[in-house]
């Protein structure tokens, strides 16, 4: 499989390939019909067929995508801050063996995606911006970024990227950061053996390039021996989650104020208790002492309480169940949903009435 896998990899100068047949690897120098040449790390050129060599860097992937010039070479004399950062093959991953059981399931959920600006000061005295995907949770990831320039999409990087690890996706000039618009990730989660699912991640972050041309937004940071302008990509995308959702929330509930209007209730007998059953999820209905609380291990409380609910109704054979979450910033809301859609797909879920609830809570069909 690897030698059929290989013949059909196209290779060409500047990749960086490792020996099938042999230990250790090299870059490419030159192409040679089905002959490759590659300087090894004593800087040798060594011939090689297709077959026998298995990619691990692809020369596009230290390419600007502002610029056709070819990327520097390593070893390069000169200016230090003129040469591009070399690709961390490290934590560049082929494939990923998932087959390896841990000793005990991974149930940390918990993620943190960054992007860090650091700027680079040239010989012309312009600055240019060498930026850098912190991968910094337990969770590997496979990721795809992209720079948006009006509406036309330019791809820097695509790849894997080990937990707990940070790679170079490009260098922007100074005059390119005035065009750009935005900059897109794509970001799938994933662990060796048993772990909870994260769900993939899509945002797109606005760039304002006075904001990251001022020097005062760079500070001294636990990722980088120089200062940083650091973004939060994940933050970013949960804040931009909550407000989709609070969004929909506020045209439902105008809708329904419309309806209300429109429609004069009609009264209607109650329904026996033992169709519906409610369970209030405010922090204060479910401890003592909620300002003692961090908002996660608040969130964590509430989950834990929606869950055991819906596993009693289940049992219990209910017909429909309502959880009372309130608005606030629309997290709890956004994460019961989830749950739903992960845990039980068949379940049918929507806004509970308007009239009786307000639109703080969520009715569930069993």
């Amino acid at each position: 499989m690897p030698d059929l896998l290989a013949n059909r990899m196209m290779f060409k100068a500047g990749d960086r390939v490792k020996f099938l047949n042999d230990v250790g690897g090299g870059v490419v120098t030159r192409v040679d019909n089905k002959i490759v040449y590659v300087e090894n790390q004593d800087g040798f050129e060594v011939p090689s067929m297709m077959s026998q060599l298995l990619l691990v860097g692809a020369l596009q992937t230290e390419y600007s995508p502002f610029t056709e010039v070819a990327p520097l070479e390593t070893g390069r004399q000169g200016d230090e801050d003129d040469a591009m950062p070399v690709l961390d093959t490290e934590n560049v991953i082929d494939y990923v063996d998932l087959s390896e059981e841990p000793d005990e399931p991974n149930t940390d959920t918990f993620v943190n995606i960054l992007l860090a600006w650091i700027p680079k000061q040239k010989k012309n005295s312009l600055l240019a911006y060498d930026l850098y995907l912190i991968n910094d949770c337990g969770y590997n990831i496979m990721y795809v970024a992209a720079m948006i320039n009006e509406a036309t999409y330019c791809g820097i990087q695509a790849g894997m990227l080990e937990s707990e690890a940070t790679i170079h996706l490009t260098r922007v000039s100074e005059d390119d950061l005035k065009s750009l618009k935005k900059i897109r990730f794509d970001v799938i989660f994933f662990k060796k053996g048993s772990y909870l699912p994260h769900e993939p991640m899509r945002y797109s972050l606005k760039i304002n390039d006075f904001y990251i041309s001022d020097p005062v937004n760079y500070q001294t940071n636990a990722y980088f021996d120089d200062k940083a302008l650091i973004y939060n990509i994940s933050e970013e995308y949960l804040t931009a989650e909550i407000e989709n959702v609070a969004i929909e929330i506020q045209k439902q509930s105008e809708k329904q104020k419309k309806e209300i209007d429109n429609n004069p209730p009609v009264s209607r007998k109650k329904k026996p208790e033992k169709e519906l059953e409610e369970v209030d999820l405010h922090i204060e209905q479910l401890v003592d002492n909620p300002k003692a609380l961090s908002p996660q291990e608040m969130l964590d409380i509430q989950l834990g309480r929606f869950t055991i609910a819906l596993e009693g109704a289940i049992l219990n054979r209910g017909k429909r169940i309502v959880f009372i979450h309130g608005v606030g910033n629309g997290r709890l809301r956004l994460e019961i949903q989830r749950l739903l859609d992960k845990k039980h797909p068949k379940l049918r879920y929507q806004d509970a009435s308007f009239k009786e609830y307000g639109f703080g809570a969520t009715m569930v069909f069993l």
